[in-house]
């Protein structure tokens, strides 16, 4: 009898092993690979692109031309409590990783209303790309259900984490620290 629960445990090993690699494969997937994966704005799929105006300066943001770099995606309303709370971590956070990674806030400016957008920006001296979300474009097609909410794609445009609400500094950094990889 010890036999076959030796085998069965060296089976179990073994299989451990490919889907442990088969993870570390996903990680770094080849963009001929990710392009095959479907799209859907949830872990583990290829980010929804979208194009939008960028404010103050009126330029087009199309996500299709960020693949190739690590993005982070916050997406939050002036109004909102937590997206005040998070912004400082967010700010500080773009000053050690901004070289590295795409930081693109997206403001629910559908549910917002522009001077209150702007006094945020300038409050929290936010200086990298905002896009205004004027006709709730990205918020049905990423099905947004709170603020804030932040996603984090690789290189290959594969979200690999999805934060609903306020992001710990701790969580932040580990996850731009996870796309910059």
């Amino acid at each position: 009898m010890k036999k076959p629960l030796k085998w069965t445990l060296l089976s179990v090993v073994i299989g451990a092993l490919i889907v442990g690699v088969g993870m570390v494969g996903f990680k770094k997937q080849s963009p001929e690979a990710a392009a095959n994966v479907p799209v859907a704005p949830q872990q583990g799929y290829r980010m929804p692109p979208f194009t939008l105006t960028e404010y103050p300066d009126n330029k087009t943001i199309d996500t299709k031309d960020l693949i190739g770099k690590p993005i982070f995606i916050n997406i939050w309303a002036s109004w909102c409590p937590p997206c005040q709370e998070e912004t400082p971590d967010i700010v500080k956070a773009y000053k050690q990783y901004g070289s590295k990674v795409v930081f693109l806030s997206v403001n629910a400016t559908s549910q917002d209303n522009m001077p209150d957008v702007e006094q945020f920006i300038k409050h929290y001296g936010i200086t990298w790309p905002v896009a205004l979300d004027k006709n709730g474009e990205v918020l049905q097609e990423y099905n947004i259900v709170g603020f804030p909410t932040s996603f984090f794609v690789n290189r290959q445009g594969i979200i690999t984490d999805v934060n609903v609400g306020l992001i710990t500094a701790q969580n932040l950094n580990d996850q731009l620290q996870r796309i910059t990889e």
